[in-house]
């Protein structure tokens, strides 16, 4: 495998172990966060908790090889040695690497601060995704080779990823069903408030441009009988909510089924302004946009009853969610880095990696310069080969010149005789 090749495969490993939130080195029924030792240099403290060059290193490593990754698939090879590009590359990998190392360790300790701990479904789940990830690149020793190509050994990679089940156990206690900082349905509602002033409420039905059904494109003409024929059966007295729960295609109706609350600029604008001209109440004619035919009732803005289709933005616009809270922990942190941290660039990042990692890369490269060699040796001896016939060739050509004037001599001789 190409040293191209190993490092794509490596960035899928690392999606998939991540996401997984798969554990290195634990037992079938508890897991740790593994205290690694090491005689590296510090390179930052974390509230107190060091942090070594190698994890770091690791950190900035792996985020090179995302780069290189991205900017490839544009063309752009040797990013580091781009007079433009390179400097401000390096300023990105390093602010990259520094905020997950301390958004990692920062979790750890706000999660053991509360004394909380995986639960045993949590952990067998993890065991469980561990194994699976190990079977599915062909076994332990090419998982560390994987790991080792972005710059991870198991032992840190395992760290990273038992962080991130602490981080969506964190999400569970803070915003989960019951969350201890989710906000109260009063303080919702006063939001949906702000949110929304001077709203308007409708429900509607859709008749779209493209059938749902079958995927096929309607034309306008298609698409406005159709929905004249709805509009028919409520003018003949049929129930608005039932014929819309029957008939309408709108893509949004499962999850606003109690119609949507909405200010200017929030809908199409034809949308918006045949609200606007209703009653409450009251159900317009076919109004036409984009998306195809609407027929819309104009409802009262009731945000208590529909608080539940919209608690969910709510709760992200008053900013109750466990990125902003990390963000907030992360930005409260005491974070001093060292002199070491400021000496580690794309330029020596390997010579700071975990040793085991550095020996694996080291016999990758030895390989891969070996089969280099060979390749020139190859090559060499194909021309020397080449040489040869050509200089044969020539000395044939040659003779064949010689013994040619020789008869042109020996016939001129005797055209003169």
């Amino acid at each position: 495998m190409s040293k191209m090749l190993q490092r794509i495969a490596a960035l899928v490993v690392m999606v998939a172990v991540t996401m997984g939130a798969t554990v290195w080195g634990v037992s079938s029924t508890t897991i740790h966060y593994k205290n690694i030792q090491s005689d590296a240099p510090v390179v930052m403290t974390i509230n107190g908790d060091e942090v070594h060059a190698d994890e770091y290193a690791g950190m900035l490593y792996n985020y090179m090889l995302y780069y290189e990754q991205m900017y490839s698939s544009f063309g752009l090879t040797d990013i580091w040695n781009n007079e433009e590009l390179g400097p401000a590359m390096l300023q990105t990998v390093q602010a990259d690497a520094y905020n997950q190392v301390v958004s990692t360790h920062v979790v750890l300790q706000h999660f053991n601060d509360l004394g909380m701990s995986l639960s045993y479904a949590d952990q067998k789940a993890l065991q469980q995704q561990l194994s699976d990830t190990i079977e599915s690149v062909g076994g332990m020793e090419m998982y560390t080779q994987l790991l080792a190509d972005m710059g991870f050994t198991p032992d840190t990679y395992s760290n990273m990823s038992y962080s991130s089940a602490c981080y969506r156990a964190l999400d569970e206690y803070y915003y989960g069903e019951n969350g201890v900082n989710l906000p109260t349905d009063e303080e919702l509602i006063k939001q949906f408030e702000e949110t929304y002033p001077d709203a308007l409420a409708a429900e509607h039905i859709l008749i779209s441009l493209t059938d749902p059904t079958t995927g096929e494109t309607r034309t306008e003409d298609q698409a406005k009988a159709e929905a004249q024929t709805v509009l028919d059966r409520l003018n003949a007295g049929e129930n608005f909510e039932d014929v819309m729960n029957e008939v309408s295609e709108d893509p949004g109706l499962a999850s606003y089924p109690d119609g949507y609350v909405f200010t200017e600029g929030q809908m199409l604008q034809p949308f918006y302004e045949a609200t606007l001209a209703l009653q409450e109440g009251e159900v317009s004619g076919l109004v036409q946009t984009e998306a195809g035919f609407h027929i819309i009732k104009r409802i009262p803005v009731d945000y208590t009853a529909m608080l539940e289709s919209y608690r969910s933005t709510l709760i992200s616009a008053m900013g109750a969610t466990m990125d902003n809270l990390l963000a907030q922990w992360m930005e409260e942190a005491d974070v001093q880095t060292t002199d070491t941290y400021d000496q580690i660039t794309n330029e020596n990042v390997r010579d700071y990696l975990p040793a085991e990692v550095q020996e694996i890369l080291n016999q990758e490269d030895a390989i891969e310069q070996a089969a280099q060699d060979a390749a020139a040796a190859a090559g060499d001896q194909d021309a020397s080969g080449a040489d040869a016939a050509a200089e044969e060739d020539a000395q044939q050509a040659a003779e064949e010149d010689a013994s040619a004037d020789a008869q042109a001599e020996q016939e001129a001789a005797g055209a003169a005789e």
